[in-house]
């Protein structure tokens, strides 16, 4: 066992050692494998959590836009919020904690000019993630002049000239109230569509007068059998909703638009993008789950204090979503592990490839390469976690995937090279031995 354990450990450094692999199972390359899958995981996990604290230290403009938003010197100015039930609660100096837009400088001049510093960003809006959006429903022609027509319009086409047109939806912005009358039209729409979809909004009211659901209940449901009827569907714009939600208004509006250096503040998440001193960009978002509850800002705090507390706020929440990240890199891991082993494969027909042709002939099975060049294999993952994890304090976050693939492999290319070199120089040096002793025989 300590032998397994000396050339397990050591192989990387050691040729004699590593040339061992040559004679002993597939076993170890197997186990090298998953131990390189395991540190590559940290590498992603550690690249992406770690580094986020010290960006966003090195950011002084957004901390000083965020710092005007919840602690502003002027009590006036600054938005009080308090963690309740996961959920995040904000209100104006001396109101009440309500749902609404309290800041917005992409779109208030007023705003903009009491808080945003140097071109950042933040929005407040703490409205419900299921609130439902304004839109405007109109058909852009493909034939190359993006001529707009109304959805109304689109409706009356021939079914040859449809053809030509593309479905999209502009968010106003703006909540969409559905009033009384509204959903009465939106039922008899549905209902004239025939005895099947009659019967949905008959279940539906007769769930009404049952009390088995509430009004706002009902208008919504009549809403969305309307929506998914006279539309088309709309997966390009919402994944988890069959209607437009006024949350992603932000999205199509602004952070899906190549937008950085912003802050979006929601009822039960953040996410928002900045970049530091050293130009490094960063993306992020992240949950009020397990950050504790109370108020953001405690009573009485002195101004250093007050925002300190609001950048502990940023970094715990980017933090309390450590798990599901840690998941998502897992299952990426799981994803990569086909390309891990290609890599493997690429490194040890390169080191065949390389000593068949020099005519080094010590190893001429493509198996026993395979097991040298396995042993290699789980220190390059050590190496490339270290290394992805020190980078990744300098680097855009986006490299965090691909950077210690890329540092994996060259590492193991680099390392079985070495080896196929440190051979040749063994078998030159048996060659010449034998022809020194056939000469003097």
């Amino acid at each position: 066992m300590k032998k397994w354990f000396r050339f397990f450990g050591l192989s990387f450094f050691s040729h004699r050692l590593s040339k061992e692999g040559a004679g002993r199972g597939y076993t170890n390359t197997f186990l090298g494998f998953i131990l390189a899958l395991v540190f590559l995981f940290l590498s992603f996990v550690g690249g992406d959590m770690l580094p986020f604290g010290v960006h966003y230290g090195n950011s002084p403009d957004y901390r000083a836009t965020l710092h005007g938003v919840f602690a502003n010197a002027d009590a006036d100015k600054r938005i009080e919020g308090k963690i309740e039930n996961n959920r995040l609660k904000v209100r104006k100096q001396s109101g009440e904690y309500t749902e609404g837009v309290f800041v917005n400088t992409l779109e208030s001049d007023i705003d903009k000019q009491n808080y945003s510093i140097n071109g950042c960003n933040i929005v407040v809006d703490t409205r419900p993630a299921d609130t439902l959006a304004e839109i405007e429903a109109y058909c852009v022609n493909s034939d190359g002049t993006n001529s707009k027509i109304s959805y109304q319009d689109y409706l009356t086409l021939s079914d040859v000239k449809k053809i030509n047109y593309d479905f999209k939806l502009r968010y106003t912005g703006n909540e969409l109230v559905l009033t009384d009358k509204m959903v009465e039209e939106y039922r008899a729409y549905v209902d004239g569509l025939g005895a099947e979809s009659k019967g949905k909004t008959e279940k539906l009211a007769a769930d009404l007068a049952d009390k088995a659901i509430t009004k706002d209940e009902y208008n919504r449901a009549i809403y969305e059998l309307y929506f998914v009827s006279y539309y088309p569907e709309i997966t390009s714009y919402e994944k988890t909703s069959k209607v437009p939600l006024l949350r992603n208004y932000y999205y199509h509006q602004y952070i899906n638009e190549d937008f950085n250096n912003y802050l979006f503040v929601f009822d039960d998440c953040i996410t928002g993008s900045f970049e530091t001193k050293g130009g490094i960009g960063v993306s992020f978002y992240g949950f009020y789950n397990n950050l504790d509850e109370g108020v953001l800002i405690d009573e009485g705090a002195t101004q250093a204090e007050a925002n300190a507390e609001v950048d502990n706020f940023i970094k715990n929440c980017y933090g309390a979503n450590w798990l599901i990240n840690a998941y998502a890199y897992f299952m990426n891991t799981i994803t990569l592990a086909p390309f891990i082993a290609l890599m493997l494969m690429v490194a040890t027909l390169l080191a065949y490839s390389i000593m068949k042709f020099l005519g080094v002939e010590s190893i001429t099975s493509l198996g026993a390469i395979l097991k040298i060049v396995g042993s290699y294999v789980w220190f390059s993952g050590l190496v490339s976690s270290a290394m992805s994890v020190m980078l990744s304090f300098f680097i855009n976050r986006s490299f965090i995937i691909t950077l210690p693939l890329i540092l994996f492999f060259v590492t193991l290319i680099i390392r079985s090279i070495v080896f196929v070199i440190k051979e040749r120089e063994l078998y030159k040096k048996q060659l010449e031995q034998e022809e020194s002793i056939q000469t003097e025989v």
